[in-house]
């Protein structure tokens, strides 16, 4: 191996001198620039207070307070987390307090953790330090209130996802619930019944529906849109809170307090009346559900539902599939007090929960997308009404819900000017109105419920038929009517907005009318309107200066199919018969004051009431 000659000294000594004068050089310039950094840092300031820095000793006091406070927060943290690890029946999450974690992380977990008061919602207002700590801390509550809502996703999905033996079919018809034992199983409790006389009512139901899954989303979540897609089943909705708004776009993640008053179109059914958690996730590219459970204590109040009513983990799965059809599950699962009882006529309606059930939601969301589809296509160019149609169904959609509001009325106690009327079963009410779209003054409203031996389409029938109408309708002044326009607003021909026109009438006005019908009922509401207004709105003036005050008929199936099984009560109702209320309403003055009111308008609309129940029983050979 060859040797490489070394350098000669002298290159050394200046290759090492060189290098020594560069770090002279480099140690030279960071002395400089301390010495910079030690003169600004002299004149600092605190950014908090504008103050000059603490010196040494002031900052190690300041670390020792901190970690004094830190050492008192655990104690704080670790007894609250025991205090709720006791209350829900399992430890508490390290990072619980982070709702938005333990929203998330529920529903990954996809398993139902937490006992009986997670997932009933329950939230024991008798545990002073609870409601305490709670209000002292709110996000105590915002850890208990996300958990509350992702157990009952988590329950939810899985009834959704489960058929038998979890859901059995009931005796009599098609409906499946719930069989109890199975559930029991699978959903772990640790207490029984929230009330002495509970009565569980459970079903499920799914069926496709002609919207965009997300614009169903939307309309899950904003109460508005809620109330006007289904009067028929809701009389009031409203956000209470927003705990989380959820993500833009697809709503993911949205968590809302809700009220919500349910009805049947009866003075005979009293309404219910919840508070829920309505939670919302996607759980898959173009799948969504959306969960409601009852919560009786949230923000420091007590929402307890004064028609002792609680919601188990029910609501809807929202599938969408292609053509902008969306294919959507319901489940409904309810615990009533019975000591509220059921009118003897009804009793079949509603303890086959076909009164409040998973079927009525999914019946109605059918024929509210179905009718608004319909809608839209009625106002495509070359259309009967071009540009009035949307002034007309602007008309029919607060018509409609100016009918379903007198069964609001009727069962507020302050609005009561008379009890049922013992002779002809007549329930009236006289209310201030101050309602917008309505005349002002005193309104006098009357409603009567009873059975007839006739489906409720033979109803219908009867009902729609133009001569047969003068025999109920004081409008028609004794004299047929006949059919001016109409917009069809489904497949049947009994789903139609109809302009109505008494030959050779007394006073000059039209009835406008809507009728609709599906699986579980129908419906006819119909006001009085001068021809001249009338006009207008077909032509495309704005509806909305019109005062309206709405009457009709609504009517439903009597129960399960008789045919088909037995009863499933002791009920008077007899087979293959339907469900008829009577509704009324007229202005009595325009004055505000109740002493104005007289009392032959009071016996007025009465025996307009009696004498419909008495032609109609008639016509269907039914007097008892």
């Amino acid at each position: 191996m060859a040797n490489h000659p070394k350098p000669p000294l002298f290159l050394q000594a200046q290759n090492e001198r060189a290098d020594n004068s560069s770090l002279r050089l480099e140690n030279n310039k960071f002395r400089c620039e301390n010495m910079a950094i030690r003169e600004a840092l002299k004149s600092v300031i605190c950014p908090s207070c504008g103050g000059p820095p603490s010196g040494e000793e002031e900052r190690k006091q300041s670390l020792l307070k901190l970690q004094h406070e830190n050492a008192e927060l655990k104690l704080e943290y670790e007894r609250i987390s025991s205090m709720l690890a006791n209350y829900m029946g399992r430890p508490l999450p390290g990072d619980a307090f982070n709702s938005k974690d333990a929203s998330r992380r529920g529903h990954e977990n996809g398993s139902t953790t937490f006992k009986v008061d997670s997932v009933m919602g329950n939230i024991n207002v008798g545990d002073q330090e609870l409601v305490y700590q709670m209000k002292a801390h709110p996000e105590i509550e915002n850890s208990l209130v996300a958990q509350l809502a992702s157990n009952a996703m988590d329950e939810l999905i899985k009834l959704l996802s489960m058929d038998e033996p979890l859901w059995i079919k009931s005796p009599g018809d098609d409906q499946y619930i719930l069989d109890r034992s199975s559930y029991d199983n699978i959903i772990s409790r640790s207490v029984g019944f929230r009330y002495p006389k509970s009565r569980i009512e459970s079903s499920k139901d799914s069926g496709v529906v002609v919207m965009n899954a997300r614009s169903l989303v939307d309309l899950c979540l904003d109460p508005d849109k809620w109330l006007d897609f289904f009067p028929t089943v809701v009389s009031e909705a409203r956000i209470l809170r927003i705990i989380e708004a959820g993500l833009l776009g697809n709503r993911s993640g949205s968590l809302q307090l809700i009220y919500e008053q349910m009805h049947v179109l009866s003075p005979l059914v009293q309404a219910r009346e919840f508070y829920v958690l309505r939670y919302c996730q996607q759980i898959e590219m173009g799948t969504w559900v959306i969960a409601d459970v009852s919560c009786d204590y949230i923000g420091g109040h007590s929402h307890i539902s004064p028609t002792c009513c609680w919601k188990h983990p029910s609501g809807f799965m929202i599938q969408e599939l292609s053509n902008g059809l969306t294919k959507v599950s319901c489940i409904e699962h309810v615990e009533i007090d019975d000591q509220f009882e059921v009118h003897a006529i009804y009793e079949d309606l509603v303890k086959s929960a076909l009164g409040f059930g998973a079927k009525r939601w999914v019946m109605a969301l059918q024929r509210a997308c179905e009718r608004y589809t319909y809608m839209v296509e009625a106002g495509r160019p070359g259309r009967e009404l071009r540009g009035g149609w949307r002034s007309v169904i602007t008309l029919a959609c607060r018509m409609v819900k100016s009918y379903c509001s007198i069964f609001t009325f009727l069962g507020t106690a302050e609005f009561r000017q008379s009890s049922e009327m013992t002779d002809s079963r007549v329930h009236i009410v006289a209310r201030k109105n101050t309602c917008p779209g309505q005349p002002r003054g005193i309104v006098i409203s009357a409603a009567s419920s009873f059975w007839v031996p006739a489906p409720h389409e033979r109803v219908l029938k009867y009902l729609s038929d133009h001569i047969m109408r003068s025999q109920w309708d004081v409008l028609c002044f004794g004299n047929p009517v006949r059919e001016v326009m109409h917009i069809p607003t489904g497949s049947h021909s009994a789903n139609r907005i109809s302009v109505l026109q008494p030959q050779n009438p007394c006073e000059n006005i039209m009835i406008f009318q809507e009728s609709m019908m599906e699986q579980l009922g129908s419906l006819i509401v119909y006001t009085p309107i001068d021809t001249s207004s009338m006009r207008l709105v077909a032509t495309g003036v704005g509806s909305t200066n019109i005062p309206i005050l709405a009457s009709g008929f609504a009517v439903t199936t009597d129960g399960p199919d008789q045919r088909a099984g037995a009863s499933t009560s002791t009920s008077i109702a007899g087979p293959c018969g339907s469900l008829l209320t009577v509704a009324f309403q007229i202005l009595a003055c325009s004055s505000l004051s109740t002493d104005n009111v007289r009392s032959d308008c009071i016996l007025n609309v009465e025996g307009f009431v009696s004498r419909a129940v008495r032609v109609i029983k008639s016509a269907f050979d039914f007097s008892t």
